[in-house]
């Protein structure tokens, strides 16, 4: 605990829903809105918690969703001066299930079918199971039976303590029966099995839940409503069954990752339990009323609705703009690139204020272009390589050879030390100096590589980091993720990026940010632009006709609005060029029912263009 822990601590005293969070001792299930200050409460909580109340030999136990919220939860921790312990666990489900459930416990019983040592099921073999899948029950559009519908069966009928029951057509259930069964006779392990075996063992064996407990007496979990059945269940037994006390925080209006099994249902069930306190952050933080408000609008709750009020602008004025273009994305990204971003610029908004939200990774590539012929920098949040442990650790690495203030030397021997220890290194056996030293000497030497491939290239060579994971049990298929990163570094986005960037992947510099609806969550800029506001593209076509996932949508439409604190640009076009056997036929798309709805209580003849129309502004 040092100055900024007790910093934050005052300033969230001073928001009595955010203090009484903070102190709550029961099982508790913290609601908390966009921009309400949630990760402060969560990593003040998890420091305190760690000091006062979890005694050695007994840990901390953090679970979130996503690479990314770890990253930032480790980052604040650190930031508070809490170094965690080898007792610790902060990261993912997966990782949690893989380093704490079936890797101490499977072996122990033969009934889960277990090989070792665990493989993570490659990309070319999945898709030659589901291939084999579709042949076998006579599919030949794979539109009509996806993998990703698999897989999230798979996800939702797991059976277990909750009364939460999601149904699936009978295609989709028998393609999943078929599909496990032909997994089961691979050597290898996916995601799904993972997390759904996990929660099988703690379900099933009391001996694994009772040495849980022993390891841990508190269970914390960021973006509940995100995390799907298997973690809900894991949760139920862990709270109910073990005794560990639970401390979730969530937002069911932020529920947006259907696809692999997320549902608000969940985070629901936990809020009417008579048992588990349920705590509402209401006020946010970020944004302006009238975009409180224009969130709200694009979310069209049921009563009761959100109760939501701005606390810090609270008289900031938003400013919408609504502009049409004629026809294709095309005519969108061109209008961002050479006069949205322009204007922006000229008002005085820093480049790292503005976020660009896009449909798909093809929409931001595309978009990317427009910007670079403009030599506009941007940042794109999506990467080809996934941002494991191990690559944070080597961004951590080229921090401390940019400046060796920003990060601990030993702390990152200790990261590689580990790697060596729990992989059949033959220098485990060397003696702590002489590891030491190499591991010093390759950083030092990588010092002089002027771009991150060649920096990359150095450091993974010269300390045999793929030989070493080749196998991995604890990060399984990180070779191919060197691999990812590499090819990044060479060809793509990375490509001439310097390591100073590298280590800072995560956070733009004087650069415009680029990404999709989905991995818009959890960033926050002062405009957000929206690329791709037509009916039957947001929502999509597909979802036409499905109320669970139409309310998917509407709440990736609230996600994304929130994410400005004062200014929303909606962009739109009015034709698409569809492909068809007779040739092309020019679509015309009606304007978003969520740009009807913020149109409706936000738009006026002032701030409503069509793309020729849309001013320039020059500069004085």
């Amino acid at each position: 605990m040092n100055s900024l822990f007790f910093q934050d601590l005052e300033l969230i005293k001073k928001d009595d829903k955010q203090y009484e969070a903070y102190r709550s001792m029961e099982n508790s299930v913290i609601i908390a809105g966009p921009g309400s200050g949630k990760t402060r409460v969560l990593t003040l909580k998890a420091v305190t918690l760690a000091k006062s109340h979890i005694h050695k030999p007994c840990g901390l136990a953090c679970i979130s969703f996503s690479r990314e919220s770890v990253r930032e939860l480790k980052k604040r921790l650190k930031s508070y001066g809490y170094i965690p312990s080898s007792k610790d666990f902060i990261g993912t489900v997966h990782s949690f299930s893989l380093l704490h459930v079936i890797q101490p416990f499977a072996h122990l019983y033969p009934q889960y079918n277990v090989i070792y040592p665990i493989k993570i099921l490659p990309d070319d073999i999945k898709e030659r199971l589901y291939n084999s899948v579709l042949q076998e029950l006579n599919i030949e559009n794979d539109r009509d039976l996806s993998l990703v519908d698999i897989n999230k069966h798979r996800s939702l009928s797991l059976k277990g303590r909750s009364e939460i029951n999601m149904e699936s057509s009978d295609l989709i259930a028998k393609a999943a029966e078929i599909y496990e069964a032909k997994i089961r006779e691979t050597e290898f392990i996916d995601f799904t099995n993972i997390i759904n075996l996990s929660a099988k063992i703690i379900n099933e064996q009391e001996y694994v839940r009772e040495t849980l407990r022993s390891q841990f007496p508190w269970l914390l979990v960021d973006e509940y409503q995100d995390l799907g059945k298997a973690l809900h269940e894991m949760v139920l037994e862990l709270v109910f069954y073990a005794g560990i006390k639970l401390y979730a925080v969530g937002d069911t209006n932020q529920s947006i990752y259907g696809f692999n099994g997320g549902y608000p249902d969940f985070l629901l069930e936990l809020t009417r339990n008579d048992n588990i306190k349920t705590i509402e952050l209401v006020s946010n933080y970020r944004s302006s009323q009238h975009i409180i408000d224009a969130s709200i609008e694009a979310l069209n709750p049921v009563p009761p609705y959100p109760k939501y009020v701005a606390g810090k602008r609270k008289d900031d004025i938003a400013d919408f703009t609504f502009i049409t273009c004629e026809e294709e994305m095309e005519a969108q990204y061109e209008v961002v690139a050479k006069k949205v971003i322009s204007n922006l610029l000229v008002k005085g908004t820093p480049l790292n204020e503005i976020g660009i939200i896009a449909s798909s990774n093809a929409q931001i590539h595309n978009m990317a272009n427009y910007m670079q012929q403009q030599k506009i920098p941007f940042f794109i949040v999506n990467w080809s390589f996934e941002n494991s442990a191990v690559v944070v650790w080597l961004q951590d690495c080229a921090s401390w050879c940019s400046n060796k203030n920003t990060q601990s030397f030993e702390e990152l021997f200790k990261f590689w030390k580990n790697l060596v220890n729990n992989h059949q290194d033959l220098r485990e056996n060397w003696e702590n100096i002489r590891l030491k030293s190499l591991f010093y000497r390759v950083l030092t030497g990588s010092i002089s590589k002027t771009n991150v491939y060649d920096w990359l290239t150095y450091t993974i060579n010269n300390l045999d980091l793929k030989d070493t994971l080749i196998d991995s049990e604890i990060y399984p298929n990180e070779v191919g993720n060197l691999e990812a990163l590499l090819n990044e570094a060479k060809l793509r986005n990375l490509k001439d990026v310097n390591i100073t960037r590298f280590a800072n992947l995560g956070f733009p510099e004087d650069q415009v940010t680029i990404t999709t609806r989905h991995s818009s969550k959890g960033l926050e800029f002062e405009v957000v632009i929206l690329l791709g506001m037509e009916e039957e593209h947001f929502p999509s076509f597909y979802h036409l006709g499905n109320e669970t996932a139409l309310a998917e949508d509407q709440r990736l439409c609230y996600v994304c609005v929130s994410r400005a604190k004062t200014t929303c640009i909606l962009l739109r076009s009015r034709i698409f060029t569809i492909q068809t056997r007779r040739g092309p036929w020019k679509k015309e798309y009606e304007a978003s029912r969520y740009w009807k709805s913020l149109y409706n209580r936000f738009g006026n003849e002032q701030n409503t263009f069509t793309k020729d129309a849309y001013p320039l502004i020059q500069e004085n």
